[in-house]
């Protein structure tokens, strides 16, 4: 009797362990404890031979999977895209944590809306969450080695429409500072933006803990403590990668950087106003540049943005998305605003011909401008 009560108490405090490191990790990273909710509520509402057609591939991809969960590459781009001669192309920036399969079924959906050219760029939340991310992923845009311009070649093209998934809406950001030459005509933000702001995040970690069952971490923390938390990662983190580039060209670690026509000097002046920010708590400045990187007629293009969003949604502030709004007159942007019902990211699955009807509304007025 002895020997099962010890085992069975070495057996509950395992569990807890695990449920602590459950907890820690949804408390950082709160998609690492469930799946996307919302797209397997979609998946179920698919037409009965589309939804037999989509798991029949899905087994199909299973199958050659390995054991263990496989992580995307960080930054991945759809390098199999090509450029199609006829038909409509599309440069979607996903949302976080999507899996293959989610991508998989976005692709599908556009192609049978008549997008031949559909090119995918994942965003990795430890690439697009937080300064440190945001610095390795503009270096590896400018690095002039072989990965920058293989996403050169794939995200550097003519598109006719932009569409930004959530959190996809930083990975465009920061794809647009790096000076890859992506240029579109429609851009759509769906249920975006994400600002980068501690607070904007924190907003967005909390409504996915409520989401996935995690109202106790949230009841259990206070919304200012999280963001202070947040706030003091982020400074510690701009602090660090300051130091670190400072030591290495110091050093001659790093060479010249190379991304078509971009100065190396401005890799530079980015790190230094980047962290800078992140140390002073400054992000209202961040926020301002980044809605004039996405809105930059001039650099891509742009002429008409459409705002797809539920003014509900707990994962935006509707305030970020006015600021965004308002800003779209003075860059020479058409806005265009479609209010839904739907959940976080969910139109697209859910009522597709919302969004498809926006685009080539848009499309058409852009094209008789022209």
């Amino acid at each position: 009797h002895s020997s099962m009560r010890s085992r069975a108490s070495l057996a509950l405090a395992a569990l807890s362990l695990l449920c602590s490191a459950m907890c820690t990790n949804a408390f950082i990273m709160p998609g690492i404890v469930a799946p996307a909710r919302s797209f397997l509520q979609a998946l179920h509402t698919l037409p009965a031979d589309s939804k037999m057609a989509y798991m029949a591939g899905l087994a199909h991809r299973q199958a050659m999977l390995p054991p263990l969960m496989a992580l995307p590459p960080l930054m991945a781009a759809d390098v199999a895209a090509v450029p199609q001669t006829s038909g409509k192309s599309v440069l979607i920036f996903s949302w976080f944590y999507a899996a293959p399969k989610e991508l998989e079924l976005v692709r599908r959906i556009y192609k049978k809306k008549g997008f031949t050219n559909v090119v995918i760029q994942e965003s990795i939340v430890k690439e697009i969450a937080t300064p440190r991310g945001w610095y390795r992923t503009y270096d590896r845009f400018v690095s002039g080695d072989a990965v920058s311009k293989e996403l050169q070649a794939t995200l550097g093209q003519n598109f006719d429409v932009v569409h930004c998934m959530s959190g996809g809406f930083l990975n465009l950001a920061l794809v647009l500072s790096s000076k890859i030459p992506a240029k579109f005509k429609v851009l759509v933000l769906d249920s975006t933006p994400i600002m980068p702001q501690p607070k904007a995040f924190v907003r967005f970690a909390r409504a996915y803990m409520s989401d996935h069952g995690l109202d106790l971490i949230t009841k259990l923390l206070p919304e200012r403590f999280h963001t202070w938390i947040y706030t003091s990662r982020w400074g510690v983190g701009g602090a660090y990668v300051r130091a670190k580039h400072k030591v290495a060209s110091a050093l001659g670690f790093k060479g010249t950087r190379k991304l078509g026509t971009i100065p190396a000097q401005e890799m530079e002046e980015w790190t230094r106003w980047s962290t800078h920010v992140a140390m002073l708590d400054r992000y209202d400045n961040m926020t301002q540049v980044t809605i004039e990187t996405v809105l930059d007629s001039e650099a891509s293009g742009v002429k008409e943005c459409i705002f797809l969003y539920n003014p509900k949604d707990p994962y935006i502030n509707p305030r970020d998305v006015e600021m965004v709004i308002a800003s779209c007159p003075e860059r020479g942007v058409k806005a265009v605003i479609r209010h839904v019902e739907a959940k976080h990211i969910e139109t697209l699955f859910r009522k597709p011909n919302i969004l498809f009807n926006a685009i080539d509304e848009s499309l058409e007025r852009v094209s008789q401008a022209l």
